[in-house]
């Protein structure tokens, strides 16, 4: 646009470097501003031609393009005129400290049920996509003032190793393709007729750095694991394809738990199998726990099935009342997987750990973290055992505080107190004790997501009460007075055969 005052010098302006408080899309008339210059320097034919596509956004007042950036409302429209496009999810993106996690496993996950009234809204906390959960954002190339776009190159962009039936992976045979994750891509191979899960890492030094670690954490947990008892995955060996790609060799499992949750149109688990279920991954949990390891990573995602999906039955769901088919697995026996981030007790603690979904509130009020993170992640994947949903879907540290508040009850004062003097001072109000909620909230969207947020009690069936309160029990907001995995084994929910339906 010309400035005033009689210069003819024109500001460049850049629809990727208006202001965007919300992760929003301007609104049109804006989104034109930023091109009338170029529009105005056309003459004859061409400008005629663009003239009625420009006459409304000439129409509006230039003074749309100058808001302020501070204003909190600067780009906002009411839901019901938003449009969605592949850049709405912007806001999604925080500080660096926390998109490393977020971004490493969450590209797998579609947890949205599409097919939602507004009413049930309510009583489900849906899934997003995948472009709205991964913590990676798509960046449109910059023009220069030559008009030469400049691509901005990733090097995080994913780069699977490229397979075919019947090729040699070593000394394994390549059978199939399991699945592909951030870190790389897992095949099922043949040896001597056995069947193993080769996890081909990607060549970039972090995953590599990773692998390593699952390598010697494994290692160590299966020299004090003679008998199985730790209900961790079975590392079989690695080594180096090509001198150059690391390969993990695995026992072959089946799906995980948020596989079959998807196979099964996110209809949960019988309660049956939900106990059986929590009762391994504590074992496991006081396993680790005994010989000083945290997971840091507990999600449905990194929990396999041990029967294969040719072994699902089909059966009526017993918490539908409308008597519709479900699979269940004809066993509920359970490996964690996935040791890449497992560290020892004395090693050091990063400041973030674990997928956002999955996260206690230690780790984002940074007041330190133990081995009761790995037990808030419990909590939250039986609590989605359960439902099929998320108990947790959201993407801002402070809304997640929120919906911790509204699922299982106020922080102590100790570990507010506590987060005054860290880095988590920033999610607490400034003037009275306790989070910076509402007043804090980036969006009127973000509050009703909080409202959403139901209490544990009140999503499991009066029947499953005991469950519950086993949940209420492990989700404790405060991580001192959290159980360990030992105190939660003596619940008396695993000693009680509650109702199917």
């Amino acid at each position: 646009m010309y400035r005033r005052g009689g210069s003819s010098r024109r500001r460049r302006t850049s629809p990727r470097h208006t202001p965007s408080v919300r992760g929003h899309r301007e609104p049109s008339s804006h989104r034109y501003d930023s091109r009338r210059s170029r529009h105005d320097r056309r003459s004859g034919p061409a400008r005629r031609r663009r003239s009625d596509s420009t006459s409304r956004a000439r129409a509006t007042p230039v003074r749309v393009r100058n808001l302020r950036r501070s204003s909190p409302h600067a780009s906002y429209r009411p839901p019901s005129t938003r449009r969605t496009s592949r850049n709405d999810s912007r806001h999604l993106r925080r500080s660096a400290d926390e998109g490393n996690r977020d971004c490493r496993s969450s590209r797998r996950r579609d947890r949205r049920r599409r097919d939602s009234s507004p009413s049930e809204r309510h009583h489900h906390h849906h899934r997003r996509s995948d472009a709205e959960r991964s913590g990676r954002r798509r960046h449109s190339g910059a023009r220069s003032r030559s008009g030469r776009r400049r691509e901005q190159r990733s090097s995080d962009r994913i780069v699977h190793f490229k397979w075919v039936p019947g090729m040699r992976l070593g000394d394994y045979k390549v059978l199939n393709k399991i699945g592909d994750g951030t870190f790389g891509r897992v095949l099922l191979c043949e040896k001597d007729g056995e069947r193993f899960a080769v996890k081909v890492v990607r060549d970039v030094a972090k995953y590599v750095s990773s692998a390593k670690i699952e390598v010697d954490i494994l290692n160590d947990i299966h020299r004090v694991d003679a008998g199985g008892d730790s209900h961790c995955v079975v590392l079989h060996g690695h080594f180096l394809y090509k001198d150059r790609i690391m390969c993990l060799v695995f026992e072959h499992l089946g799906d995980s738990l948020y596989d079959f949750m998807k196979r099964n149109d996110y209809k949960g688990f019988f309660m049956a199998d939900i106990q059986k279920i929590a009762f391994q991954l504590l074992k496991g949990l006081s396993f680790l726990k005994k010989n000083r390891l945290i997971h840091t990573d507990l999600k449905p995602e990194n929990v396999l099935l041990t029967c294969a999906p040719d072994q699902y039955i089909e059966v009526p769901f017993p918490r539908s009342t409308t008597g519709m088919m479900t699979k269940r697995p004809a066993s509920a026996d359970i490996k964690i997987i996935d040791f890449g981030s497992t560290i020892y007790e004395d090693d050091y603690h990063s400041s973030i750990i674990n997928t956002r979904q999955y996260r206690s509130p230690e780790v984002i009020l940074d007041v330190g973290w133990s081995y009761a993170s790995d037990m808030w992640s419990l909590g939250c994947i039986l609590i989605e055992l359960y439902t099929g949903n998320l108990l947790f879907n959201t993407h801002s540290h402070l809304e997640h505080l929120a919906m911790m508040e509204q699922a299982v009850g106020q922080f102590p004062p100790r570990l507010l107190e506590q987060a005054r003097k860290t880095g988590g001072r920033r999610y607490l109000h400034p003037s009275r004790e306790g989070i910076n909620w509402p007043e804090g909230a980036y969006s009127l969207s973000s509050e009703e997501r909080v409202a959403y947020c139901r209490n544990v009690m009140e999503l499991v069936k009066p029947e499953h009460r005991p469950f519950a309160e086993f949940i209420k029990y492990v989700l404790n907001p405060d991580p001192s007075q959290r159980p360990t995995p030992e105190d939660a084994l003596e619940h008396e929910f695993f000693v009680l055969q509650l109702p199917e339906n």
